[in-house]
């Protein structure tokens, strides 16, 4: 079975003006919809002491940052578009540092039609951020911009899908993806790069499993175009039949491909397999075969192997599904676990793909559990969707607050990751918690790094006008080329004041600790600020 043509995707150059053109004539030819301008501006006071090793003197000194922020919505049947724009002035009371002008832009749009069996999502956005973790994940623009790297990303998206009662599902995504990113003040020896990512996704097949001979195949294709060292082609197949041959019980049969294709490093991995599945309830089951596979990275190996898969969805809140199979490096392991309550809501997911770094983050996925509005919040504004099947409105988005990416790279890493994610929203309470642990693999470099990371947020209204926030982050980080392990902590609590329907005032405080095993490394801040937004 020679799946080397899977699926061909032709490259064009990703044209930002096109795409903004494109999307414009759309949104100004719908007829019917809801448009909204919502200008606002920001003004915030900071006070601040920074120390960057433990027998320096303190840093101190304040700064004023001025943001005018305009958000343009628009919402109709089959169209939703948002466009963020926030542009921060900051000025400095020292000479140490230069005052700056930073923009921020956020832009997102989704058309859809027949009843969302076709969608067309377009985004854009533009800001300042780090890049290498090892200057510090907490940077940001008032102390830490010399660290911040500009980054850009504009990507686009078309999913064709069937409808939802036909007994034959098939879907059909494709997805174009540019990322930039220049070099920050204090150099990391990354340099400047553009790249760009391609991707096809086909799945045919009949997925209810019943009483009767079901099918399924999937296949994908993608490439991500480097600016430094061999671009990185993956292409991916299974399918898999059903054949019943007793009311909850099926004989199985799969076949699996698998390639990554560098100049330097290329595998290949094929397997076939046989085995029972045993179905109950309405949709749970669980299987187990026999497989064969045959690898071919350097050399060539053969060996077999048992794979096993598990569906447990006892109710319509909550659902497991766990995966054991192989794969060119060995064994990988997928769990993705749901429950959801009407006022408490949990998430379990673990996987592992191989990608360029820079393009995980821009994966198209569920974000998350807490429902924001705008392009810029914090989770005082945002609040959990009281179910499931939740609508998100113009402007809204899902976010977990919670920074699992911070790494913005052209390397090739096998990533193995998984997350807990909780959240619970009552009365006048709201709580997040997210816990992650990911390695990653450089596939061209014998580096592996480390991440374990934990972030708690909590908001408490304490009465109508005046709402109480706080956040707390840890992470630890290891870097095995470096033999360096940084542990980084940020505790931030605020009390928001609503003064009418139009403004707000609030005071904020920030503590930021690294530790290092190098020591040349701690660094240590304290922040207060206060904060004042008018909104037109």
């Amino acid at each position: 079975m020679d799946m080397g043509t899977i699926m061909v995707v032709p490259k064009y150059r990703i044209s930002t003006l096109s795409l903004l053109i494109t999307f414009g004539l759309v949104s100004a030819s719908a007829a019917a919809g809801d448009w909204q301008l919502k200008p606002s501006l920001l003004l915030d006071t900071y006070a601040y002491q920074l120390k960057k090793e433990s027998n320096d003197a303190w840093d101190k000194g304040a700064a004023a940052v001025l943001t005018p922020d305009i958000a343009l919505l628009y919402d109709s049947k089959n169209l939703v578009s948002i466009f963020g724009w926030q542009q921060k002035n900051i000025f400095y009371d020292d000479k140490q540092r230069t005052d700056k002008s930073l923009d921020y832009i956020n832009f997102d749009n989704r058309l859809s039609a027949w009843d969302k069996r076709l969608v067309w999502s377009v985004s854009a956005n533009k800001d300042y951020r780090v890049r290498n973790s090892q200057r510090g994940i907490f940077s940001d623009e008032i102390t830490g911009y010399a660290d911040l790297s500009k980054t850009s990303s504009l990507g686009t998206s078309l999913l064709l899908r069937s409808a939802a009662h036909n007994k034959i599902q098939t879907s059909l995504n494709l997805t174009a993806r540019q990322i930039k990113s220049d070099s920050p003040e204090n150099s990391d020896d990354l340099g400047n790069f553009n790249n760009e990512f391609y991707a096809a996704g086909l799945s045919v097949g009949k997925q209810r499993r019943g009483n009767e001979f079901y099918w399924q195949l999937n296949s994908s294709y993608s490439q991500n175009e480097r600016d430094i060292g061999s671009n990185l082609t993956s292409k991916n197949a299974d399918v898999s039949v059903g054949l019943p041959l007793h009311r909850s019980v099926s004989w199985v049969n799969r076949a699996r491909y698998e390639t990554n294709d560098l100049t330097s490093y290329t595998n290949e991995f094929r397997s076939i397999g046989t085995g029972l599945e045993y179905r109950f309830g309405n949709v749970s089951y669980v299987n187990a075969t026999y497989n064969r596979y045959t690898q071919q990275q350097l050399e060539e190996t053969s060996d077999g192997y048992w794979a096993f898969d598990m569906l447990l969805a006892p109710t319509r809140r909550s659902s497991l599904q766990v995966t054991l199979d192989r794969r060119y490096y060995g064994r990988s392991v997928e769990v993705s676990g749901n429950y959801r309550l009407q006022h408490l809501s949990a998430r379990l997911t673990y996987n592992e793909r191989v990608t360029v770094n820079n393009g995980l983050e821009q994966e198209l996925v569920d974000l998350g559990f807490f429902v924001c509005p705008g392009s810029f919040t914090n989770i005082g504004d945002c609040f959990v969707p009281p179910s499931a099947n939740y609508q998100l409105a113009a402007g809204e988005s899902l976010k977990n607050f919670v920074v699992a990416d911070i790494e913005i790279t052209e390397n090739v890493v096998l990533r193995k990751g998984g997350s807990l994610n909780l959240a619970y929203d009552k009365s006048r309470l709201t709580l997040g918690l997210n816990v992650t642990r990911t390695e990653d693999i450089y596939v061209e470099s014998d580096r592996l790094n480390r991440t374990r990371a934990m972030s708690l947020n909590a908001k408490w209204r304490l009465s109508p006008l005046m709402t109480l926030t706080s956040e707390i982050n840890w992470y630890e980080l290891e870097y095995s080329v470096e033999q360096r392990t940084d542990k980084n902590m940020q505790l931030k609590a605020g009390v928001k004041v609503e003064l009418n329907e139009r403004s707000d005032l609030a005071v904020n405080i920030r503590r930021v600790e690294r530790n290092s095993n190098q020591t040349q490394f701690d660094m240590q801040e304290n922040r207060v600020w206060l904060s004042y937004a008018y909104r037109f």
